[in-house]
């Protein structure tokens, strides 16, 4: 990266902190203004500090960090409130691109009395927008009075291995159900005989998966 001109440096400081002028930081970026505070020192990688940067790859950006807590309280008096709506307390407005909360050695919380999760994209193939994601390691874990979903065209359930849906009182399905079972190789001869197929449909099955074991040895 290029060296930037920074012959019009100016400082304002004190032995607790400063307000500095056209510099470069530590990452090469030209800074038209910094606020740093100067001492306890934390042994970290970070300070205290907030930087416009001028040039640089982050030109234009704001950048600030602190060793330990970064806190914004606001929203005592939102504007907009009414009796039916809360108000506006704050905003968090991104006009391109995307917003990143990442907490890699934490939790990330978001608590408030309701919580509304919005994705208003073109869900079409050429765009393939519009979706509301969720990826885990472990665990998807859900507990509420009540769950309610509903889909306007298919709605999917799966398991590589097994759904169980459990109910300690009553369980109701309603339109045209329909049972197929015995998809796994390993479980058409051991659940020979049970569900609802009929003996033709078994035979069925079975053929199907002998057929199916030539096919892949010849």
């Amino acid at each position: 990266m290029a060296k930037f001109n920074t012959f019009n440096h100016l400082e304002f400081n004190n032995t607790e902190g400063g307000l500095f002028l056209s510099y470069t930081n530590k990452n090469g970026a030209k800074v038209a203004a910094g606020l740093r505070r100067i001492f306890p020192s934390y042994g970290t990688q970070t300070a205290q500090s907030i930087e416009l940067i001028e040039a640089g790859p982050l030109e234009g950006s704001i950048v600030a960090q602190t060793p330990k807590s970064f806190v914004i309280s606001c929203g005592e008096i939102p504007p907009g409130t009414t009796t039916n709506q809360n108000g506006i307390a704050g905003i968090w407005h991104s006009a391109n691109g995307d917003l990143v909360l990442s907490a890699p050695k934490g939790a990330v919380r978001i608590v408030a009395q309701d919580i509304q999760l919005v994705s208003h994209g073109d869900p079409g193939e050429a765009s393939d927008q519009g979706h509301v994601s969720m990826y885990a390691t472990g665990d998807i874990r859900s507990k509420s009075t009540n769950v309610k979903m509903e889909a306007r065209s298919d709605m999917a359930l799966g398991g590589e291995k097994e759904v169980l849906i459990v109910t300690t009182n009553q369980m109701t399905l309603g339109g045209e159900v329909k049972v197929d079972e015995g998809h796994d190789p390993a479980t058409i001869f051991s659940s020979y005989g049970s569900g609802t197929k009929t003996p033709f449909q078994w035979a069925e099955m079975i053929e199907k998966f002998v057929n199916g074991l030539k096919s892949a040895v010849s």
